[in-house]
């Protein structure tokens, strides 16, 4: 770690095996863009070592900070615009080879308090419908850099994904809240794979890929913004807990983990629930998944969240 008991900066492969160092670890904050905000230095210099988390502009961004000319129609009809809005990185941790699911309490509590923070500041810049965060874990889940990091969107759009949970959630509402009622079929069919005091970790019904995992707030909330600091703590020992347990039993395989929350445009979303959605990446997503919509599953949401309870410590 930076500062006492520093461990030494990491490196990082690129695809034709070149080694380089890794950019997001100690010592190395010129690589990168000059950060947007950092906890640990206690008022030391801005990108200097000294950090425990670090936020940075992401050097090749989905987005753009400015709104551009747009492009002309095609012989369809339809035009286009240049993304318009934020793409950050949260370096989780100095030490370069320290995952999610071997973060001790205190660290991983520091980083979801960081979630909320920068969840927060992205939804009040002007223009941005949606915050997304995800983080991909191994190079075959997309991941460039090994180094522990969270990438945050904040788009000038609600993404179709959402706004297909939010159509489902609006339809249900009458009966409840469709999450709410997944944690409970979950409990009553063996597929709930950890629970503490605030979330629930669950194999979802219709798991999509072998060890989907759902991580559900037990509070019913729509804005990850308004979690509660028991919730934040809830939260890191549930991601901790459960991404260790699939590090034990399945290899420490590549994973997509992401976060989706109610839109940030000021309208009344009560009827959603904010969550995380886990995939590992044991499958390939082939032709007949992608022709059709549908998914084939070889392993039981049940035997899944059976074995992910046996590997919990």
């Amino acid at each position: 770690m930076a500062g006492e008991g520093a461990a030494p900066a990491g490196v990082e492969r690129g695809a034709s095996g070149a080694a380089s160092p890794c950019p997001f670890c100690p010592g190395n904050e010129a690589l990168t863009p000059p950060e947007v905000w950092a906890e640990g230095r206690e008022g030391g210099v801005p990108d200097t070592p000294g950090w425990k988390i670090r936020v940075i502009p992401n050097l090749y961004p989905a987005l753009e900070g400015e709104e551009g000319e747009g492009f002309p129609p095609s012989a369809s009809g339809r035009g286009g615009r240049t993304a318009r809005g934020r793409h950050e990185v949260i370096i989780h941790t100095p030490v370069h080879d320290l995952p999610l699911s071997r973060m001790g309490p205190d660290d991983a509590l520091r980083l979801m308090h960081a979630y909320r923070l920068r969840y927060r500041a992205l939804c009040a810049l002007a223009g941005v419908k949606q915050v997304i965060f995800i983080v991909n874990h191994g190079r075959e889940a997309g991941a460039s850099l090994a180094h522990p990091h969270t990438q945050a969107f904040a788009l000038p759009l609600v993404p179709r994904a959402v706004r297909d949970e939010l159509r489902n959630a609006r339809g249900h509402h009458d009966r409840g809240c469709p999450l709410c009622a997944e944690r409970e079929e979950a409990r009553r069919g063996g597929r709930v794979v950890l629970e503490n005091g605030g979330w629930t970790a669950l194999a979802p019904f219709a798991s999509r890929l072998p060890y989907e995992t759902w991580f559900v707030p037990r509070r019913h909330e729509p804005d990850f913004g308004r979690a509660r600091d028991g919730e934040l703590r809830a939260m890191a020992d549930i991601l901790t807990r459960t991404l260790a347990a699939l590090a034990h039993a399945l290899g420490d395989p590549p994973y997509n983990l992401w976060l989706h929350a109610a839109p940030c445009d000021g309208k009344d979303y009560h009827y959603y629930h904010y969550h995380l959605e886990l995939v590992p990446r044991l499958a390939v997503v082939a032709g007949f998944e992608m022709a059709s919509g549908m998914h084939i599953n070889v392993v039981d949401p049940e035997e899944a969240a059976r074995k992910l309870r046996e590997s919990l410590h």
